[in-house]
């Protein structure tokens, strides 16, 4: 299958970026869905996408084809995050102007709401992520803070995120998408201009990238992804590129650059990696998701 490269890429030597087929998008037979979060279900590979400017989510499978998709504007509105455990159950953060999260089934079906709280006063969460052992980890702010809840949400632990860090960092508001992926905490911070990566105790394992303008620098990081290569994957918002860096936290190249057409991003805002390696990336502007495949040239090409 002939692959076009990304027009705007600064490109390492051995390494290329390229655009890929991607969803069957828009979803189903309704007008095209505002990608507001992208979620990958690491038991199922499926794929999820989030429009909370209409309130539905759409399943496409490992494959990236259309499967179905469903509403939650009967329970919840505005929906902007989902995580999905082993037993195919959906949770999902928006509003619900009363409760913490809704769970829908695999179906699409409601099953519940969580009603989270610190033990005192219902939580306000601003990201949910899964654990390997289906543990649901809420993040709150001001300061910084995990809540874990069992399946059941019964409260397990807490702990507290960046401590290393000072005052300033730890009360910050302004984060990216939160994820966890294996044993490592994922968390944008889009005004120091890095991505940090922390245990599930909250201790800061590595910090990516440095704040600024130029090339190999980030300007706005909104969502990062490890890559199976030991490397790294980060959106920059106000750049309107991916970065890419080696597995010792090194700037490799960048992809992309300001641009409506294929192969150019507008303000992108979220990022996931498929399992076959292919990256994701959605913006909100124009309604847009893109296909990325890392590519390693062969010798003498």
């Amino acid at each position: 299958m002939l692959l076009a490269c990304l027009a705007g890429a600064a490109m390492a030597a051995d390494r290329s970026v390229a655009i890929v087929p991607t969803l069957s998008y828009p979803a189903g037979e309704q007008s095209a869905l505002q990608p507001t979060g992208l979620y990958v279900d690491t038991h199922t590979n499926d794929v999820y996408v989030v429009d909370a400017s209409t309130s539905r989510i759409a399943i496409y499978d490992a494959d990236r084809q259309y499967n179905f998709e469903f509403s939650t504007r009967d329970r919840l509105v505005s929906p902007r995050q989902v995580a999905v455990d082993a037993q195919g159950r959906i949770f999902v953060l928006g509003d619900t102007r009363e409760h913490t999260l809704a769970v829908f089934d695999y179906n699409g079906e409601f099953l519940r709401y969580f009603d989270l709280t610190d033990g005192t006063e219902r939580l306000q969460p601003a990201g949910i992520a899964l654990d390997a052992q289906d543990q649901l980890h809420v993040l709150t702010t001001m300061p910084l803070q995990v809540h874990v809840f069992s399946a059941d949400a019964a409260p397990v632990r807490d702990y507290f995120v960046f401590t290393e860090g000072d005052s300033i960092s730890r009360f910050n508001t302004i984060i990216g998408n939160f994820a966890i992926y294996a044993d490592e905490i994922v968390l944008p911070f889009p005004v120091f201009g890095n991505v940090s990566c922390f245990d599930l105790t909250g201790k800061l394992t590595r910090s990516i990238g440095t704040a600024g303008g130029g090339p190999g620098e980030l300007s706005f990081p909104i969502a990062g992804v490890p890559l199976k290569d030991g490397g790294f994957a980060i959106v920059d918002k106000h750049r309107h590129l991916v970065q890419f860096f080696r597995p010792d936290g090194r700037f490799e190249f960048e992809a992309g650059g300001a641009g409506l057409v294929a192969g150019w991003f507008f303000h992108p805002t979220s990022l996931v990696a498929c399992a076959d390696g292919t990256l994701l990336v959605g913006q909100t502007y124009g309604d847009r998701v893109q296909a990325l495949a890392v590519q390693t040239a062969s010798s003498g090409s």
